[in-house]
């Protein structure tokens, strides 16, 4: 299985030898898909949840030569900003000085309370 997307809609694949168009279910939410498909020696079956709101009135899926494709867009397209990246160090994961200066505070003012 392949999942990808543009601007615009979800692209997926799904590798499916073997099996008939007749024995395919898919079902498709604003939220998610799900696929069961069959073949005389195998079951095939998952649920995937998507990050974005989908149109389920426009999907579309086609089966090709063992390849079931499925195209299914976005309620709204993704518009996002380009970020610039610099060059050095990151400041992830490291606390933020005034967090620190609360909590030493709070400690002297409780200890002198008691």
């Amino acid at each position: 299985m392949n999942i990808d997307h543009d601007r615009e809609r979800y692209k997926i694949q799904i590798e499916l030898p073997g099996v008939k168009l007749e024995d395919i279910d898919l079902e498709v939410s604003e939220s998610s898909f799900c696929i069961r498909a069959s073949r005389p020696d195998a079951e095939i079956a998952g649920c995937y949840f998507l990050a974005h709101p989908v149109d389920i009135e426009k999907t579309d899926a086609a089966l090709d030569d063992g390849l079931l494709n499925i195209s299914i867009p976005f309620k709204v397209p993704i518009r996002g900003k380009r970020i610039g990246i610099r060059e050095g160090p990151s400041d992830i994961g490291q606390q933020d000085p005034r967090t620190i200066e609360l909590r030493e505070g709070r400690r002297d003012r409780e200890l002198e309370t008691y």
